[in-house]
């Protein structure tokens, strides 16, 4: 059918053939096609690309979602794109198989982050919760700066610590992607976090250790266990919370940590004295493999699930805000108090500064410092059992009786 110059008033009057479908083109914007079918009229822009024979059709969209005036508009702009050399429908195939931030973020989680990263189920968390939702469907290569100082500006009206986590975590998503030749560059690089933060200082008063055991004794038995081991181990706050079966030895009264459960990268074996061995030998009796802790749910403890609980658990209890690893800073500065070198102190947090900072503390010396970890946690023990209890511990007494 010869091409016309169409108007708005046949456009919306037109109806199909009998036989089936009607195709009217303009001859105001060439290549424009309105196809009329039972129902529906839709654009399409029909063009032949550069050095090829064969026929191409792009949609353009449905009428009247698009006008006359604007499908004519859409048509002239896509033949002045062929007439430059391009193949809009190509670019759209390609445009559809590009990658998107959503599904740059998950290759970074399989081939990246799970393979080298203890934390990962964190930057997954994060990243699924503030990013994807917001940034999720834009082309990975395509994203800008603006964009993500944008999205990081909202986060921190409600979050200022979490919104420094996203950019740092976006950030290494997107330095990663350039690494693999994904996209041609980092956009978050040059933006400034929006929160200063102030290194955490927070240590537990003997009277609010006294009312943590407390309140913590009424807590879930999942949350209630790992909060004890914390205070009681000096571990971190997720080693406690995924303590395995494997990992005890409630005959020796050790508690291993495989190197990929460390922050170090190191095996890291702790002795278990008083109340910790009783919470790990109880554990252990209840589940003979796998994890020992659990949530309600059944699940795995997460950081935000443990972040919420401790929230829970501290209302009324403490006089300004606490969290978690606070247990493990005042087992350390406990410690400290008890007048434990800083040495020992430091075997027994498994700091990377302490097992790795020389030659001599990462190849040479392969001693677990066993005897002095136990000595100095059989002290944290006894100091505990002193400030819950209120009693003053008998010298040759050490193992914490208080609470259930």
């Amino acid at each position: 059918m010869p091409a016309r110059i169409l108007t708005d008033v046949e456009v919306r009057s037109l109806k199909p053939e009998p036989s089936g479908r009607l195709m009217v083109y303009d001859a105001k914007a060439r290549g424009l096609c309105l196809r009329v079918s039972a129902g529906t009229k839709a654009w399409s822009f029909v063009y032949r690309p550069r050095g090829s024979a064969q026929q191409r059709r792009f949609t353009i969209g449905d009428y009247p979602a698009w006008s006359l005036s604007q499908a004519r508009e859409k048509a002239l702009a896509l033949r002045r794109l062929v007439q430059d050399g391009g193949d809009p429908v190509a670019a759209a195939k390609e445009r559809s198989e590009a990658l998107t931030v959503a599904g740059l973020i998950a290759r970074f989680i399989e081939r990246h982050a799970k393979v080298k990263l203890r934390s990962w189920r964190d930057y997954e968390s994060l990243l699924s919760r503030d990013v994807v939702p917001v940034l999720g469907r834009r082309l990975a290569h395509e994203l800008t700066r603006g964009e993500v100082a944008n999205l990081i500006d909202k986060i921190a009206l409600r979050a200022p610590v979490v919104s420094n986590r996203n950019l740092q975590t976006l950030s290494s998503v997107y330095s990663w992607a350039v690494s693999e030749g994904l996209v041609p560059s980092n956009p978050v690089i040059g933006l400034k976090q929006r929160h200063t933060e102030v290194p955490k200082e927070r240590v537990l008063s003997d009277a609010e250790i006294a009312a943590f055991w407390t309140a913590s004794a009424a807590a879930a038995p999942s949350y209630r266990d790992a909060f004890r081991l914390i205070l009681l181990t000096g571990q971190r706050p997720g080693e406690c919370a995924g303590i395995l079966a494997e990992e005890v030895d409630p005959v020796k009264a050790t508690w291993t940590l495989p190197a990929a459960r460390t922050k170090n990268k190191r095996p890291h074996a702790i002795p278990l004295v008083g109340e910790a061995l009783a919470i790990a030998r109880r554990l252990r009796s209840e589940t003979p493999s796998g994890a020992l802790i659990l949530s309600p749910r059944g699940k795995p403890l997460s950081p935000q699930n443990m972040a919420k609980a401790f929230e829970r658990l501290r209302e009324g209890i403490f006089d300004e805000g606490a969290t978690p690893h606070d247990l493990r800073r005042t087992a350390a500065t406990v410690l400290g108090r008890l007048e434990i070198d800083r040495m020992t102190v430091a075997y027994v947090l498994n700091h990377a500064s302490t097992t790795k900072s020389t030659v001599t503390g990462s190849t040479y010396d392969q001693n677990t410092y066993m005897p002095q970890k136990k000595r100095a946690l059989e002290a944290l023990d006894a100091e505990i059992q002193q400030i819950v209890s209120g009693v003053p511990n008998p010298d040759n007494v050490t193992v914490l009786k208080v609470g259930a």
